[in-house]
């Protein structure tokens, strides 16, 4: 990929395909941008989203923060899944008090919903920190089918 202005007026869906084959340079390059870098964050959790099982999801309701380290400038990104009635909708602020939080990198994030690595690996080494309803936590490897999810 050329440059990120490349990234603009594509939809989420391209962008996730983008940055998905892209080098780590090329992507912490992005993440230091920060028009891009919402271009971004917006892709990999719409395409998180996208992951989300119904039939894994039973009557399962949550709401799950996700919190992305590393902001230029300092502080984070800050996003909003809700899980509900089979669904799991994506909101760009946050509208409730989380049931989970995670906090993670964007490099992290890239590497767990392109298939790359997994949520326990990465909660393992120190890469994902789970603040919250640990059992939600558990069941997020099943209620988002992340294996191989380019």
């Amino acid at each position: 990929m050329g440059t990120g202005s490349d990234l603009q007026g594509m939809a989420p869906a391209e962008v996730f395909a983008a940055v998905a084959e892209m080098d780590e340079r090329e992507f912490a390059a992005l993440m230091d941008d920060p028009p891009r870098r919402e271009l971004v964050i917006d892709a990999l959790i719409e395409h998180m989203a996208s992951l989300f099982r119904p039939d894994k999801a039973g009557d399962t309701e949550a709401t799950v923060h996700i919190k992305l380290w590393d902001k230029p400038g300092g502080g984070y990104d800050h996003v909003e899944l809700r899980i509900e009635g089979g669904e799991c909708t994506v909101h760009e602020e946050p509208q409730s008090d989380p049931d989970l939080t995670l906090k993670v990198r964007p490099t992290d994030l890239r590497k767990l919903v392109t298939g790359e690595t997994g949520a326990r690996r990465l909660a393992f080494r120190g890469r994902l920190r789970v603040l919250g309803d640990i059992g939600l936590a558990m069941k997020l490897p099943d209620l988002f089918d992340f294996s191989g999810a380019r």
